[in-house]
């Protein structure tokens, strides 16, 4: 899985001795921040960062919530090209061939073209972050949130 992680536990480590109501307090808030991010990614993939054209990148998305962790991310395994969009990528040179019809059909400067093999010349695909930008463009208001919560309970 590629996700982007929100945690309180590293501050709460160091914050053992006070009361158990941080502990619920925290939890509240990344469970909070964690939807938030959601929200964020789903934005991102409706025409911030990358438009939508089937749906299935965006339907990949899921959010865990784990208590002071939190994360939201997609399976590279259901949809291989969102590694691709999110991190960019080269392309290869590679042959395409028909392989359950007898030609490949597409469409060259209006005409509609037949072939049964193509070369494809490779191609660069530029980052494209979704997953990434969320956090970033959250973090401020998540390291915010935390603190303000470990402000409110130890008062």
């Amino acid at each position: 899985m590629i996700e982007v992680t929100i945690s309180a536990a590293d501050a709460l480590g160091r914050l053992r001795d006070l009361p158990p109501a941080l502990a619920s307090r925290l939890s509240s808030v990344v469970a909070t921040l964690a939807q938030r991010l959601y929200d964020r990614v789903e934005d991102n993939l409706s025409g911030v960062v990358l438009k939508r054209r089937t749906g299935r990148l965006a339907a990949s998305i899921v959010q865990q919530v784990d208590g002071l962790s939190a994360s939201v991310g997609f399976d590279p395994a259901a949809v291989p090209y969102g590694a691709a969009q999110e991190f960019g990528a080269d392309l290869r040179a590679h042959l395409i061939a028909a392989r359950n019809a007898r030609a490949l059909s597409f469409v060259v400067a209006g005409k509609r073209v037949f072939a049964k093999r193509v070369m494809f010349p490779g191609a660069h695909l530029p980052e494209r972050s979704f997953l990434r930008s969320a956090l970033a463009d959250l973090a401020p208001e998540i390291g915010a949130a935390i603190a303000a919560a470990v402000a409110e309970t130890i008062e």
